[in-house]
């Protein structure tokens, strides 16, 4: 890791020892395995210098959600002490290869679309995903995504070559697109809801160049690639940007990626910028209600529970996809604040840690459980991905409930 891939001010010192993130780190709840926030992050700063021992690889404990630094009274960046010690670790260690397949796997079905049906099939074989579990770490319980083919770039390519929606001129201004690795192999239909709602509102919608956002190799401690991904990005979007557009995304955890640590962490020119004019879907569709330019959504009777990822309240923007299908007629929806789901991207996959990914979510699922809804709704892919693997319900995206108000 090079000195100048990222960009962090260590400031160990303010720490005043108030625990208050102790009490809030959803891992440090489930196990004494992982000592903390505050003792793997302030505390264990002064050992992380130059020329020191390696960190205890315990570090690698930490689930990314942010919570600590989120709560922090004095302003230390715990998570991303925790970040740079886990990065330190593996350039003293090596990146596991089952790290380095999980991180860039649904890049490689972006690319490799054709091999889907394999794959799909391969994941419901007992005894591969026991050579998985055995060879590579990757949890046998965990479920793997079902991918989809088209993908949601070839199916909105398509689409745009064979039958474009005129919308000439624009009613409500022109956005660019960030869908993010897995809506464009594992939920294509959250794609298509986002591309229905925008432009029902007289919305143009273009979809940018781009490759993952990064997140998944920040969070394995593999910050080069993540900034690499990062530079790809910002040159896209901030040309789309130029040429007069917005840019939403439907993944809160992308929409953290490019709208937090691409300025923050890496300091890259032009993420600044960028970040001004990037909004979450639900967020930009809030914006033109504000204005009094949103469409209004047709009664659905439902019963829902919204569930806030981690990302989003790291990021706080508020509650916007709440606001937004409080604003649906006959829709009865209310807000469940249970911490964080467990998944954690990565995290809930790997052998080591997929015991401590299930605990964290217990809580959240016994309260769904207990509560019943007809389906429950967040933003997050990975939160959706572990409440259908810990309670069998239906879980959608908020953008697809909306469709479903001005499909009804």
């Amino acid at each position: 890791m090079k000195k100048e891939s990222v960009r962090i001010e260590d400031k160990t010192d303010l720490c005043i020892r108030c625990a208050t993130c102790m009490e809030f780190c959803p891992v440090l709840k489930v196990t004494d395995r992982f000592p903390g926030p505050k003792q793997a992050g302030p505390g264990g700063q002064r050992f992380r210098g130059p020329g020191v021992p390696p960190v205890d690889r315990c570090v690698d404990l930490c689930i990314g959600c942010s919570m600590c630094e989120l709560v922090c009274t004095s302003g230390v960046d715990i998570y991303r002490l925790n970040l740079m010690a886990k990065a330190k670790y593996y350039d003293e260690h090596g990146i596991p290869v089952r790290d380095r397949i999980l991180a860039n796997f649904n890049r490689w079905m972006n690319r490799m679309p054709w091999i889907t049906p394999l794959m799909n099939r391969m994941s419901r074989i007992t005894l591969m995903r026991g050579i998985l579990d055995r060879l590579f770490g990757i949890d046998k319980r965990r479920p793997l995504p079902d991918f989809q083919t088209p993908t949601f770039r070839q199916w909105f390519g398509r689409r745009a070559g064979s039958s474009p929606i005129s919308l000439e001129p624009s009613a409500n201004g022109k956005v660019g697109y960030f869908y993010g690795c897995f809506t464009n192999v594992g939920e294509v239909d959250v794609g298509k809801a986002v591309i229905g709602v925008l432009e029902g509102n007289g919305i143009q919608v273009t979809v940018p160049e781009q490759d993952c956002c990064g997140i998944p190799m920040l969070g394995g401690g593999d910050l080069e690639s993540a900034r690499s991904f990062a530079q790809k990005n910002l040159l896209s979007l901030k040309a789309a940007i130029d040429s007069g557009m917005d840019i939403v995304y439907s993944s809160s955890t992308c929409g953290y990626m490019i709208r937090h640590e691409y300025a923050s962490l890496f300091g890259l020119q032009g993420a600044v910028e960028v970040s001004k004019k990037t909004y979450d879907v639900c967020e930009y569709l809030m914006g033109l209600q504000e204005k009094k330019l949103l469409k209004p959504p047709s009664e659905i009777r439902r019963r829902l529970v919204y569930f806030s990822p981690c990302h989003v309240r790291a990021m706080g923007v508020g509650l916007p996809a709440l606001e937004l299908l409080r604003l649906i007629p006959g829709l009865q929806i209310d807000l469940v604040d249970e911490g964080c789901c467990g998944l954690g991207g990565l995290y809930g996959f790997k052998k080591e840690t997929y015991e401590i990914s299930m605990e964290i979510g217990r809580d959240l699922a016994e309260r769904l459980l207990k509560l019943g809804p007809d389906a429950v709704v967040t933003d997050c892919e990975g939160c959706r991905l572990q409440i259908r693997h810990l309670t069998g319900m239906k879980v959608v995206h908020p953008i697809q409930v909306l469709r479903d108000a001005y499909e009804a």
